[in-house]
Order: structure tokens, then sequence, then C-alpha cells
């Protein structure tokens, strides 16, 4: 009898187990939302030949957000140089080519039952990003998409073209599992080398994020 109640017990143990695992359980997610933060700034500056940082980071979506998702953007200026403190001044280092400017956005699924919210939104977010991106880069700069690297993650799609002496470009890179969306921005002078700098900073950015 005593054998038979154990046997009983460690059968239901395993149905509620896989009960759990498969019916309104919340999917195993561990992305990183900090993007800048899997880089040193001098990592960050090296990626577009330049020596010095600038960067800002703000939380937009924080865990516990009814969202479901924990959003956090970073936007950062390399230079090389006197270090450029305006407007004015950035702009005219990017022109000539001493200075770059990055942003950077990560949505990443929160870790707790809210998660559920944003992974059935996904996929409508990362339409609207693509479009978001073909209208600005393709319609508004006459650029072009490209297909660039994936460094590890599910998908990816690239964005880039030419407003006046300077040039642009933005990827985006996706993974469903772990409710992760990254997107890169970059503005450097028609003399450098993007969007090759901007797949130089997300070959170390995206497996960190991801």
């Amino acid at each position: 009898m005593l054998r038979a109640r154990r046997h009983i017990a460690i059968a239901l143990g395993a149905t509620l187990a896989l009960l759990g695992a498969t019916v309104g359980a919340t999917p195993a997610l561990g992305a990183n939302a900090d993007a800048c933060g899997t880089i040193t700034q001098h990592t960050l500056a090296k990626a577009f030949e330049l020596s010095k940082t600038i960067e800002h980071k703000a939380l937009l979506r924080e865990p516990g957000d009814p969202s479901g998702v924990i959003q956090e953007r970073c936007n950062a200026f390399a230079y090389t140089g006197a270090k450029p403190t305006s407007s004015a001044k950035r702009r005219a280092s990017l022109l000539a080519g001493t200075g770059a400017e990055v942003k950077i956005e990560t949505w990443v699924a929160d870790s707790g039952p809210s998660a559920e919210v944003w992974l059935a939104n996904f996929d409508r977010k990362l339409e609207a990003l693509k479009k978001q991106a073909k209208t600005q880069y393709v319609e508004g700069l006459g650029g072009s998409t490209y297909q660039p690297a994936r460094f590890g993650a599910e998908g990816s799609a690239g964005y880039r073209g030419n407003a006046g002496a300077l040039r642009k470009a933005r990827v985006i890179w996706w993974q469903r599992s772990s409710g992760t969306l990254i997107v890169m921005s970059a503005v450097e002078a028609k003399s450098k080398p993007l969007p090759a700098s901007l797949l130089t900073l997300g070959a170390t950015i995206v497996p960190g994020v991801l």
C-alpha cells in the first residue's frame, strides 16, 4: 500500500510539472536590456575608429511594467579630439569625420507573468519598427535595405541612406524566444565605413544582450 501511494505521488508530481511547463507558463527569459552595459565606452569608440565616448542611458520601461517589457535606450557620441559640448559642435565633428552618433534601443520581455502580453505583441512591434526604418531610410533618404550578420539572433534587417554629407544606417535584430528586439542606429561622415562600423559594434552587443 505504501509503495502504491508513493507511485501515485510521483505520478501526480510529474503531471503537475508537465502542466506547469505547457499551460500558462512564463517562458525562460534571460536577455539583458542594458545594451551599452555589455561593452566599455572605449570599445564603443573603437568600433568607429575613434577614442572617446559621451554616453547617456534611460530606462523607459522598468521591470513590472504591465506591458510585460523592459525597454532601455542608450544614446552615445564617439569622438576624437576636443569634447563636443553642443549640438553644433557634434555636427561639426560628424562632418569632419572625427565623430559618430550612436543610438541603441532594446526591448526585452520581463520575467513576470506580464511577459505574455509583450510576447503576444512582439511581431506587431517588429513590423512597426521595420516599416518605420524603411520609411525613414529607403523612402526618405533614397537609400536601400541590406542583410546584416545576425550575430546569434534569430533574424536581422538593415537600412542605410545618405543625408547630405552624412551617412546613416540602422539595424534591427530580433529573438522571439526571449522576446528581444535590438535597434541600433548610427550617423557618420560619408568618408567613414558605415554600416561596417555599426556591425563591428553589433558583433559585441548583440550576443551580450541575447
